[in-house]
């Protein structure tokens, strides 16, 4: 999940993939949106490097909370509200 995280940081060919072409589950999408934001919070005050050493920081930290985020992987998550 770090990798997808970092991605997106740096703006890589495929982080605009959604959640299920990057094989998320719905738990580890919510962690790579937390992460994500946490990163971005950080390139703005510290560069991408500390970003990219955050995320793969808080990624560890945060599936190991959750081990691994995985138990909720039938992919399936409402459709967002329009507008």
């Amino acid at each position: 999940m770090s990798y997808w995280a970092k991605e997106a940081l740096k703006g890589g060919k495929w982080a605009g993939l959604d959640w299920e072409q990057k094989g998320m589950s719905n738990d580890q999408y919510k962690i790579h949106e937390e992460v994500v934001a946490a990163g971005r919070a950080e390139e703005r005050t510290a560069g991408l490097d500390k970003a990219l050493e955050l995320a793969d920081r808080l990624t560890a930290q945060r599936c190991a909370e959750q081990n691994g985020a995985t138990w909720s992987s039938e992919n399936w998550r409402p459709a967002s509200p329009p507008g």
